[in-house]
Order: C-alpha cells, then sequence, then structure tokens
C-alpha cells in the first residue's frame, strides 16, 4: 500500500511535466528538477512536494491564501531568540577539555 498523497503527489508531477514540457529535467532523490532562466541564463530549480498534514486552508477568489481563520490553533515561531545561558558546570568542562586538547 502506498503513503498517502503518492497518487496526489504524482499527478501534480505530470502537470509540471506538461506545464514545462522540454525544460522538465526530471526526479532525483524526491525533487524535481526544471530549468528556467535568469538574466538570459539558464537556472536549475528543484521542487520538493509534500502533503502537509494540516492543510493552510481554503483561497479566496483572488488567489491570496486567507489565515484570518486562527480556528486551527496554528503555532507561529517566536520573533525574539533568547540564547540559551551556559551553567558554571558546563563552563568548567569546557575548560577542562580545552586544556586536555592543548587548545
Amino acid at each position: 500500500m502506498a503513503a498517502k498523497g503518492t497518487e496526489a503527489k504524482q499527478l501534480v508531477i505530470d502537470k509540471i511535466k506538461s506545464a514545462f514540457g522540454a525544460d522538465f529535467i526530471g526526479e532525483y532523490d524526491k525533487k524535481i528538477y526544471v530549468w528556467s532562466k535568469e538574466k538570459g541564463q539558464k537556472i536549475q530549480v528543484a521542487l520538493a512536494l509534500t502533503c502537509p498534514k494540516n492543510p493552510v486552508g481554503e483561497t479566496n477568489l483572488s488567489g491570496n491564501l486567507d489565515f484570518s481563520d486562527d480556528s486551527n490553533n496554528t503555532v507561529v515561531a517566536p520573533t525574539t531568540f533568547e540564547p540559551a545561558e551556559i551553567t558554571q558546570e558546563e563552563k568548567d568542562t569546557i575548560e577542562k577539555l580545552m586544556k586536555e586538547l592543548n587548545l
């Protein structure tokens, strides 16, 4: 039995092949490779396909995603970073290792 989403991903791959035609390179290491252009130069682009466990939601008519409904309790990454404090025990261990390794 194939994993859930295998058939759906293959349908998307088939559409990508059709859309890119000769610019479709192929599949390797679970990625799809296509040719594109930037400033007249051919650039290779790799696409990774996944089926999200929690879909982001339906799109409205303009094609923009509507994130206004937070009923799925989406977790948002923190915007600030607080580095961990090094304990005295860790400092002592580092000092001991540096002496043993002649660093």
